[in-house]
């Protein structure tokens, strides 16, 4: 790898002279003193003490973003009137991914996260720092940079699992369980979720319900949820994630097939039909765990274990009794 940072000395000492307490100035000391196979344990104790990873980070996101130089023009002051996506940037991320592959230089384990940090890898810089993403910079530079973490923003989940009864059923056997949630953000000890959810009841029996002043005897073909859950972050190190307990409530349905229709004239004379649906209504509660493992920034895989509590006869259509204990197990993916 060629060394030619002859050319960033003179920006070096200029950001020294003019801002002792510059991101961009302490990483090039650290890039230049890496190159040179220096002693940077100093240089790098002083970068992460002053909490410089989160506001490079945090640079690196908003260069990321549709417009970085309109993010820019809005508050220069903001960014310390370094442009975004400035030429020292790309090449100070060049050398950083130069150093990770260059058999010439070993590097050791403080220098490598920090070179991964330079290069962008901001995943495999929290994975060699085994740290939990900081919820906000230094009192330093608190004032140029945002507190919120991008990495822990709202995510967008699909999943697909087993739920089942704990005692004999006499409508409901072992069934799959699919779902989608939008989860609120990490950065929160509370993390909110909306959440639908139907099963599949392939190997479910009929049973009878009040319809019409009649007992009808239906076949249950699906269940459908829709609620709301909160869980307590119990432990989080920037990888892994365990939110104990998880709480979920909600309405829901069980699907019947029956429904109503009616025909009625509307106000210019047309004959028009309305068809009401009849389904037995659930009113369902679970708790749980989740335990989820961060594969790059906001992409998560997982698995969820649930206890629910379903009081089926709440709805007085239904005339069985059916149980209310069930168990499930999850997995799922967030993005």
């Amino acid at each position: 790898m060629k060394n030619d940072f002859g050319q960033l000395k003179t920006i070096i000492n200029t950001l020294k002279g003019t801002c002792e307490k510059n991101e961009l100035g302490r990483r090039l000391e650290i890039i230049s003193q890496l190159l040179q196979k220096q002693n940077t344990h100093l240089s790098i104790n002083a970068y992460l003490d002053g909490h410089y990873d989160d506001v490079l980070i945090q640079r690196f996101d908003a260069a990321a973003t549709r417009n970085p130089n309109g993010t820019y023009r809005q508050n220069p002051k903001k960014y310390q009137y370094f442009p975004l996506n400035h030429p020292v940037d790309s090449l100070l991320k060049q050398k950083a991914v130069a150093l990770l592959q260059s058999q010439s230089y070993a590097l050791n384990k403080e220098e490598t996260a920090i070179t991964y940090l330079f290069a962008d890898d901001i995943d495999e810089f929290l994975r060699e720092r085994n740290k939990k993403p900081s919820k906000s910079v230094s009192n330093t530079t608190a004032g140029y940079y945002p507190s919120k973490n991008n990495m822990n923003g709202p995510t967008i989940g699909l999943s697909a699992g087993i739920f089942s009864p704990f005692d004999s059923n006499p409508i409901f056997d072992q069934s799959g369980i699919f779902g989608v949630s939008y989860m609120g953000s990490l950065n929160n000890s509370i993390v909110s979720e909306l959440v639908y959810k139907f099963r599949v009841h392939n190997n479910s029996r009929p049973f009878d319900m009040r319809y019409k002043r009649e007992i009808r005897e239906v076949n249950p073909n699906s269940s459908h949820f829709i609620g709301l859950g909160f869980g307590y972050k119990a432990y989080d190190n920037g990888t892994l994630v365990l939110l104990l307990p998880k709480v979920n409530t909600g309405l829901g349905f069980i699907w019947t097939g029956l429904s109503d229709s009616y025909y009625y004239t509307d106000e210019y004379g047309f004959e028009r039909k309305s068809i009401s649906l009849r389904n037995i209504k659930t009113w369902q509660n679970s708790i749980g765990i989740t335990s989820m493992v961060r594969l790059q920034r906001k992409t998560f895989i997982g698995v969820e274990l649930n206890y629910h509590l379903i009081p089926y006869n709440w709805d007085d259509k239904l005339v069985p009794h059916i149980p209310s204990g069930y168990g499930s197990a999850e997995f799922f993916i967030r993005f």
